[in-house]
């Protein structure tokens, strides 16, 4: 995993070293922010960051927080924070969270949409960590969390053997009224079923599947 996030970047000073002007566009990206080209650091870390490289992903959504090199946004620095924070960038959940708590109702509710189209290749793709990643925008990024769905992709990514996913499933579950989990359980099967039936890459466990 790269090292050098635009936070400790910002504390850094010197010429960048021989690796940061090499081809690599994530050092040249580095080398850009440090020699005060925020503009050229934003162009390369998008490049990246839309073809799914997770730090520069982080980087690109502290340069929207930021206004660096890019016009200030809110709004997009949560959409990168967050697929950082999916990508399993443990340093952009602490930025998500403080950029969810100041955008209005609304625009989180554009935000999680548009996260969960990103996420659905990956999802019908049987992608685990797309799952899991889904199941947090529905409870912590929707205005009103959807607490049923994000058990039922907890639960799937857990039974693919995403490990994070068991624990978080059983949290969830945990929340449920006692009276209520069996068909809570229930309904986790059904889109277990539901998800096979339209997967473009089934698991074999499909094969089980009612």
């Amino acid at each position: 995993m790269r090292g050098a996030a635009l936070l400790c970047l910002a504390l850094s000073v010197g010429a960048a070293t021989a690796s940061e002007t090499g081809a690599d566009p994530f050092d040249a990206a580095i080398a850009a922010f440090r020699a005060g080209d925020a503009g050229r650091a934003a162009v390369l870390f998008k490049t990246l960051a839309e073809a799914g490289e997770a730090e520069a992903q982080f980087n690109l959504a502290l340069l929207y927080a930021e206004g660096a090199g890019l016009p200030q946004n809110p709004r997009e620095a949560l959409y990168w924070a967050w697929r950082a924070q999916i990508a399993g960038i443990p340093r952009a959940e602490a930025l998500s969270q403080r950029l969810t708590a100041a955008l209005p109702d609304e625009a989180r509710a554009d935000l999680a949409e548009r996260l969960e189209r990103v996420l659905a290749p990956g999802i019908a793709a049987g992608d685990a960590r797309a799952m899991f990643g889904l199941a947090r925008v529905l409870l912590q990024l929707r205005p009103e969390p959807d607490a049923k769905r994000a058990y039922e992709w907890l639960a799937i990514a857990a039974a693919l053997g995403l490990p994070e996913a068991q624990g978080a499933r059983d949290a969830a579950l945990a929340e449920v009224p006692e009276p209520d989990r069996f068909a809570v359980q229930d309904g986790a099967l059904a889109a277990f079923a539901e998800w096979c039936r339209a997967a473009s890459h089934p698991a074999v466990a499909c094969a089980a599947a009612g």
